[in-house]
């Protein structure tokens, strides 16, 4: 239920939908985290760990604005790879304003022309936004892009909040006036079958290391609120090849252990319920090429691709 005012009664309300653009790894995950005051998109220091767009939301008395957090662009080189392009690619042109995330370190990343190339075709205001400032203290950074008009350029720490209240600050001012769309306890766009899919992929990356890089998805098969005083949630690991299962479930399945409790607990903090997870690994050679298997995943590849 939205008990803040509509624009009827506060014609001064804001709202808007705020873009997440940058290379891979830049920090936008954290950043969207930082600004809903919740976890809910998952964070790893692996390129593409966001693969879907994911909205998370921040609401208060005189603003809501929906954070849309696409994937790390980058060239596409198959079908998965061209999904996510084109979801980021949508995403981006529906915002009202684009935050260009560009990581401190790296002011000349030879991953953000495509980053720049995508944004220029939307033709939508974009801010530059220089993201972890405090790993590289009293630095002054670029503020033109090649091609691109910026209409602001602030510096941020996603990960400590430096900046980040300047950040909102520009944003409230920024946005256009408007009632809220979505209710205001609600964090994200993305339901919580799709949530915690996301936190068990977040604890492969975490734990699998770089032993199996790219070739794992997650999926929720069954979610179940009314067995008991648990959740019964019932998620697929996809994984490419069958010399993968036994590294994901781990001698006497203890790997599978460890990321079914480490998900388990950000999943309840999610759900505020208990919940009973039940994870089962498959194989599936190639699925990152399977134009089926990715619209079940709920990605939208060319049928081209």
């Amino acid at each position: 239920m939205n008990r803040y005012p509509s624009t009827e009664t506060n014609p001064t309300h804001k709202m808007g939908f705020v873009g997440l653009a940058g290379a891979p790894n830049v920090g936008k995950s954290t950043l969207v985290n930082r600004l809903v005051g919740q976890k809910i998109s998952i964070v790893s220091d692996r390129p593409q760990t966001t693969r879907e767009r994911l909205c998370g939301i921040r609401s208060d008395a005189t603003m809501q604005m929906a954070l849309v957090d696409i994937p790390g662009i980058l060239e596409p080189r198959d079908a998965f790879n061209t999904a996510l392009m084109e979801t980021a690619a949508q995403s981006l042109k529906d915002c009202d304003i684009i935050l260009h995330l560009r990581d401190a370190r790296r002011p000349g990343d030879p991953a953000d022309p495509p980053v720049r190339a995508m944004i220029r075709r939307t033709k939508r205001p974009v801010w530059l936004v220089w993201n972890k400032i405090d790993r590289v203290p009293g630095k002054m950074f670029p503020a033109e892009g090649e091609g691109l008009d910026y209409v602001k350029v602030l510096g941020i720490s996603a990960k400590t909040g430096r900046g980040v209240g300047a950040l909102v600050d520009a944003l409230r001012e920024a946005l256009p006036v408007g009632p809220p769309l979505f209710d205001e306890d609600q964090l994200s766009d993305r339901d919580l079958r799709f949530l915690a899919a996301e936190m068990v992929r977040e604890k492969l990356f975490r734990y699998l290391g770089e032993e199996i890089p790219y070739a794992l998805a997650t999926f929720t098969d069954i979610f179940d609120e009314d067995r008991g005083e648990k959740i019964y949630i019932g998620i697929t690991i996809l994984t490419e090849r069958e010399a993968h299962k036994p590294i994901i479930i781990g001698k006497g399945g203890a790997m599978l252990k460890k990321i079914g409790q480490a998900a388990r607990a950000e999943i309840e903090n999610l759900c505020q319920r208990p919940v009973y997870l039940d994870l089962r690994v498959k194989v599936h050679p190639r699925w990152r090429k399977d134009i089926q298997q990715l619209l079940e995943l709920g990605l939208k590849p060319s049928i081209s691709s």
